[in-house]
């Protein structure tokens, strides 16, 4: 049986990505059924990356990394034809004004401190577990540089963009595109997506490498196909 929560998910008694507050559904929702957890990011009425949906998503993928009953994680859109947006803007602005007003400087030597969702990234990446991207929609900029962190990248194929056009807006890619991209295609195919900033849809991103396959049906159940063929036997040889 599959379990809704808002604010915890339950798996045999054990606390899993708890928080004080009721979390607020049009930001995360996350289900979890025969040891696969499902977190779909947004919703209808808010797809797009912020500061509340960073903490939710990190503590929830950080209860799953803990948690020995959940053996695989699937992350999708809650938003027809998104997997998500770009990062919010005024959140953005927010952080360059701070700066600006500040007067600081960034040196050479300094120490970066990360943004709202370094650390949800950085758990996908290190969890002792696979984490699937379901790419369910458009996938640009930060959604694209997140999905990057994902150990495996399903997209369903329709009428939608993956890549990262930064550079079109005069920005570069600035949550670990420009590393990850490199590692997953190689540097030179990755400097002419980072550079040019021209987006795929997903066959050509299937045939350039930057998702694993692009299904005709929904890349949510495609996903959901792959996690459960990780059997306990099979996840033991990952941890």
């Amino acid at each position: 049986m599959i379990e809704s929560v808002r604010v915890e998910v339950t798996l045999e008694k054990e606390p899993v990505a708890t928080q004080e507050d009721p979390m607020n559904t049009d930001v995360l929702t996350t289900t979890v059924a025969d040891g696969i957890a499902v977190i779909k990011l947004g919703s209808a009425g808010r797809i797009y990356f912020d500061a509340e949906m960073g903490d939710a998503l990190t503590e929830a993928l950080d209860g799953f990394a803990g948690n020995a009953n959940v053996r695989v994680v699937v992350i999708t859109g809650g938003a027809p034809g998104y997997f998500n947006r770009h990062f919010d803007i005024p959140s953005l602005i927010k952080i360059a004004e701070s700066l600006r007003e500040s007067g600081r400087e960034w040196p050479e030597n300094a120490t970066y401190n990360g943004g709202f969702f370094d650390k949800a990234m950085a758990l996908c990446e290190s969890m002792p577990k696979p984490v699937i991207a379901a790419i369910s929609g458009t996938a640009l900029a930060g959604a694209f540089e997140f999905a990057l962190a994902c150990d495996l990248r399903v997209a369903e194929d329709g009428d939608y963009l993956l890549g990262l056009p930064e550079v079109n807006l005069g920005l570069l890619p600035g949550a670990g595109g420009t590393q990850r991209l490199p590692r997953t295609i190689g540097t030179a195919a990755a400097l002419m997506h980072i550079l040019m900033g021209v987006a795929l849809t997903p066959r050509e991103a299937e045939r350039k490498g930057l998702v694993h396959v692009t299904v005709e049906g929904k890349a949510i159940d495609c996903a959901m196909e792959l996690a459960s063929r990780l059997t306990p036997a099979r996840f033991a040889c990952l941890r």
